[in-house]
């Protein structure tokens, strides 16, 4: 029964059905009427004829009919229903079965650690010292040396190791270089120089340009540059000051004055 439901497919069983179904239904029909022909409540009893809310039987056809096709259905459904079926696999003389329905809750089987490979041992062979290769090495030596030769040694010159030094650039040194007064100071006499670019001004710009610069040993200001702007004229202002800026004290290594570089920042405020 299964192998035949499965060859005629779902639209097969459905069309099935339905022709069955209505022969059912007419078959039902015919033997209702001709019971409902031979009734003698029907022929006999006035009520029945002149009143039609009083005849008992009115709905009874009907439900015959309705409760004959849910059975049909479910008989029909229970057929339909596959059965799970069992696939039997064989691999190298070992067999197991193989079930539809696979149970939710498993152990997975534990994973197999690999065996740490071996090593081949390493062998060493003695080397014997005995047989040395010798190798003969010519010196050339020119035709006027003798033993009164002097041999010129360089000795580097304190005053080059000294001068390299000082021109080094340092950033961090023993002594920091400072502006003569304290930077109080120095922040009192660049509020008194620098004007607010006409530019910034009009476009609202304010906020902090950081200009780098070295102080070289005679505490003069070098190499200016700004390494973070606003723009709007307030870089080449803040520049345009610090090189109008007097002298500093310069820093110090080991008691001598060094070059070192340093980054200030310069801040820029409308005021309301």
């Amino acid at each position: 029964m299964i192998d035949i439901l499965k060859f005629m497919g779902p639209e097969g069983l459905f069309i099935s059905f339905l022709v069955v179904l209505i022969g059912i239904v007419q078959l039902f029909r015919v033997i209702i009427s001709k019971q409902n022909n031979l009734s003698p409540l029907s022929k006999s009893n006035p009520l029945v004829k002149k009143y039609d809310d009083v005849n008992l039987d009115k709905y009874t056809n009907f439900f015959r009919m309705l409760g004959l096709s849910i059975g049909l259905t479910i008989i029909l459904a229970a057929f339909e229903y596959p059965t799970p079926e069992s696939v039997l696999i064989t691999l190298d003389d070992t067999s197991f079965f193989i079930d539809d329905e696979v149970d939710s809750a498993f152990v997975l089987p534990e994973p197999k650690i690999p065996q740490p490979k071996k090593v081949p041992k390493v062998v060493i062979i003695p080397v014997d010292d005995s047989e040395e290769e010798t190798l003969d090495i010519e010196i050339e030596i020119p035709e006027d040396f003798d033993s009164e030769t002097v041999i010129e040694t360089y000795e580097p010159d304190a005053e080059e190791e000294e001068e390299k030094v000082e021109n080094e650039v340092h950033v961090i040194v023993e002594k920091t270089a400072s502006f003569k007064g304290g930077m109080g100071k120095f922040y009192k006499w660049l509020g008194k120089k620098i004007k607010y670019p006409s530019q910034a001004k009009r476009m609202g710009v304010s906020g902090k340009v950081f200009v780098e610069f070295i102080i070289e040993r005679d505490g003069s200001l070098s190499n200016l540059k700004v390494v973070r702007g606003i723009g709007a004229g307030c870089d080449e202002e803040a520049v345009r000051v610090l090189k109008a800026c007097p002298k500093w004290s310069p820093g110090e290594q080991r008691g001598r004055p060094v070059r070192q570089k340093m980054v200030l920042p310069i801040s820029f405020r409308l005021q309301n």
